[in-house]
Order: C-alpha cells, then sequence, then structure tokens
C-alpha cells in the first residue's frame, strides 16, 4: 500500500512539473554574441522571452524563428544577411505546446536598423512594448523611443490580422526600408493616438505609403512622394483624439492625419479613408484636403480626387515643428451652405473683421470674385480669392460682389450675388 501511494504521488509530481514545462512559463534565451545562420538552416526560439544583447551580431542567411511572447533588443545588437525573421504567435509554439496564445510584444529600443526581412506572422499582432532590461543595464530610450523598431530591410506582412501596433512608439525605416503585403487586412494600427508614428527617410523624388489606421480593418494610409530628402512623420486620428476644434463636423470624415518632417520639404500627399467615417453632408466628389490653422480655421487645399475616397494635393510644404498647428490634415466636402458671406465689414485697424471674409471659401476648388460700387464700376477681382480685400482706398458706402466658385476642377460655376457694407467708423464697444 505504501509503495503505490508513493508511486501515486511521484506521478502526480510528474504531472504538474510536465505542465509547468508545457506552458513555457518564465523561460528565456539571452544571446549575446556572434551568431551566423547559413542559408538554408533555420535557428528556431521557442522560450518566453529572447534577449538580444549589445553585443549581439547576427548574420542571418537562413532562417530565425521566433515563438516567444517577448522579444528585447539591446541598443547595439545588429542584424543583417538575405535570411528572415519570421514571428509566429506563441500560440502556435511547437515545443511549448501549452503556451498562450496572443500578441508578441517587441522592444527594438531605437536601436540598429534590422538589415533584412522580418515577416510577420502572428495574426493576434506584432505590438511595439517597452520589455524590460533583462540586466544589462544599457541606457535604454523613453517615449515615443522606447521601443522604436528600425526596419532597414522589409517588414512583410506576410498573412492577413498581421498587424503592427505602434502603442505609442514609433516604427521607423531607412531610405532602404519598406513595407510589404500591407491592406486592410494587414496594417499599422495607431490606436487612435498622437504618441507613435510611422517614420521614414526618403531619398529626393521618392514614394512611400504609410499603412496607418486607428484600429484593425480601418484603413487609411496616407501616400508621400518626397520632393526632397528627409525624414516625414505620419500617424492617424479620429477627430476626438486629435482634440482640434472641427467646426462643421457633418462635412468631413472623421479622420485626421498628423504629418511633418524633421527637414524642409515639399510633398505630394495622397489620404485615403473609408466611407463609414463620412459626416451626413459629407460629398466626395467636392470634397477637399483641408489643413489645420487655428481656432476652428481649416485651409481647404487645391485637391484632386481620382478614386473613392482618395484625394490628392501637390507641393504641399511641411511644417518642421512636431507642434506646429498646420500638421494636422482631414477633409472637408464643399456646398452651398458652406459659404457664409457678410453683409457688413469694418476695415478701421483694430484686428477685427477688417478684411472682407467669405467663410467656407477654401473648401471649393476654384473661386473668383468681383467687386463694383455703385456706378457698377469694377473695383476689385481676384482669382482664387484668399479673404485679403481691405477696401483700401475705398469709401465707406455699400458696394456690389459676384461671387462663383466651383466644387471641383470639373463641375460647373455657381454664382452668388450681394451687397457689402464697407465701414470705416465702426467702434467695437
Amino acid at each position: 500500500m505504501k509503495n503505490t501511494f508513493n508511486l501515486l504521488l511521484f506521478c502526480l509530481y510528474i504531472g504538474i512539473s510536465d505542465a509547468k514545462a508545457q506552458n513555457g512559463n518564465g523561460s528565456t534565451t539571452v544571446d549575446n554574441s556572434y551568431v551566423n545562420i547559413t542559408a538554408g538552416t533555420t535557428v528556431s526560439r521557442y522560450t518566453e522571452g529572447v534577449y538580444f544583447g549589445p553585443q549581439a551580431n547576427w548574420q542571418i542567411d537562413g532562417t530565425l524563428e521566433i515563438y516567444s511572447k517577448n522579444i528585447w533588443i539591446a541598443p547595439g545588437a545588429s542584424f543583417s544577411g538575405s535570411g528572415k525573421i519570421v514571428i509566429y504567435n506563441p500560440g502556435d509554439n511547437p515545443f511549448y505546446t501549452s503556451m498562450a496564445g496572443g500578441a508578441t510584444y517587441i522592444d527594438g529600443n531605437n536601436g540598429n536598423f534590422i538589415d533584412l526581412i522580418i515577416e510577420n506572422r502572428n495574426q493576434q499582432n506584432l505590438t511595439l512594448g517597452d520589455v524590460d532590461d533583462p540586466g544589462y543595464g544599457t541606457a535604454n530610450p523613453t517615449g515615443e523611443l522606447a521601443a522604436q523598431l528600425n526596419i532597414g530591410g522589409t517588414l512583410d506582412l506576410a498573412v492577413n490580422s498581421a498587424n503592427i501596433m505602434l502603442n505609442g512608439n514609433n516604427l521607423a525605416f531607412n531610405k532602404q526600408g519598406k513595407i510589404a503585403n500591407a491592406t486592410r487586412n494587414s496594417m499599422v494600427i495607431t490606436s487612435n493616438s498622437i504618441k507613435g508614428h510611422v517614420i521614414k527617410d526618403f531619398d529626393a523624388g521618392a514614394s512611400f505609403q504609410f499603412p496607418v489606421g486607428i484600429l484593425a480593418g480601418d484603413y487609411t494610409p496616407a501616400t508621400v512622394t518626397a520632393l526632397a530628402a528627409g525624414k516625414i512623420d505620419v500617424c492617424v486620428l479620429d477627430y476626438f483624439a486629435t482634440n482640434e476644434p472641427i467646426k462643421n463636423p457633418a462635412q468631413g470624415m472623421d479622420r485626421v492625419w498628423h504629418i511633418y518632417g524633421t527637414a524642409a520639404n515639399k510633398i505630394k500627399l495622397s489620404l485615403q479613408h473609408n466611407n463609414s467615417t463620412n459626416g451626413a453632408l459629407y460629398n466626395d466628389a467636392s470634397a477637399s484636403i483641408a489643413r489645420y490653422q487655428e481656432k476652428d480655421q481649416w485651409l481647404g487645399l487645391r485637391s484632386t480626387n481620382p478614386a473613392l475616397g482618395l484625394h490628392t494635393v501637390v507641393d504641399l510644404p511641411l511644417n518642421t515643428d512636431p507642434l506646429a498647428n498646420g500638421n494636422y490634415f482631414t477633409k472637408f466636402s464643399a456646398s452651398n451652405t458652406t459659404l457664409f458671406v457678410p453683409n457688413l465689414f469694418t476695415p478701421n485697424g483694430d484686428g477685427v473683421n477688417d478684411a472682407f471674409e467669405i467663410r467656407g471659401l477654401e473648401l471649393f476648388s476654384e473661386n473668383e470674385l468681383t467687386i463694383f460700387n455703385r456706378w457698377e464700376n469694377e473695383i476689385f477681382r481676384a482669382k482664387n480669392y484668399k479673404n485679403t480685400w481691405t477696401g483700401e482706398g475705398l469709401n465707406e458706402g455699400t458696394y456690389f460682389f459676384i461671387l462663383k466658385v466651383k466644387e471641383t476642377q470639373g463641375s460647373d460655376w455657381k454664382v452668388f450675388k450681394g451687397y457689402i457694407t464697407l465701414v470705416k467708423s465702426f467702434n467695437k464697444q
């Protein structure tokens, strides 16, 4: 009886130990030296955490498979070669068969650019996350740089739902770096946060598509062609997260791109959005890209509409200050109700209502303004009027205007006529 009892205890102990062994909790692999994976060979990492130290130097001409939950790459670690790193869901681990599935967290620590293919096959996301230093004591960055992953080769979103979650961190590509197989089904998710951008270093004349969206399936890519060399940062948010006032949200599409450069540059910019985010009064054919100015003012930019939900502007100068108002871009559609033409303005130099301001004019593709005096003499004419007429040199009185606008470059002119009173002696009480 005693032997039988001891045998039962032994079998129970073995069963518990085996269960722990199969989920891999707490298991780690640490590499901090030169490793060469030759062409045609595969090396695998199965532990819960895999750590590449500051002296790690991997020459990968074959394949490195990683089934780990956490990947930590020290500043100083290097990866190069003609092969690839393949990242799988931890739940597909063939060694620790009971390891929990979920996202793979990778901490690039804004280190060296990884000069080979990274193939993401985790359908529960590859998330940029700040993984704890295993004990090397390296100087690790903070903020958006904390887990920044730098790509010098190709980041391949190899299967559907192989999304990249920025999670408040940057994903950067050097001039050679690129992203492959990005679609509505596999993309870069900003999680609706201004923290964390996709960054691309451009050669002059180069193009790059930033495959961003605020959540899975909401694909709102920004495609940029840079006229000069330099880095450009992009993320996307909705109106609420942007925290900038939107005067007419019904005429917009509830997405705002945050775009700026690290050097003075002009770009061709194309923005794609989904019609599920359109406001009740939004009309794609009459819409244009708009740039934030101040308060609730957005400046409409001359845009083309080559396809549904796609709008393009050219020769767009970028700001270099990441905090500048002009880094925010959205879309508004134009309509007759968009225009507000005042019947009085007071150019008395007090800084209030000093110019003839037609609100909403920036949302139209083209406009022409002509103003006449009471004898029907033309006294002012402007194509693409910019709200700058102050009536300089004219007497107080009532003047007649004709305003023509086009909603799109190919549409017919719409004509508005009316009277405007110029008062110079007006004093605000």
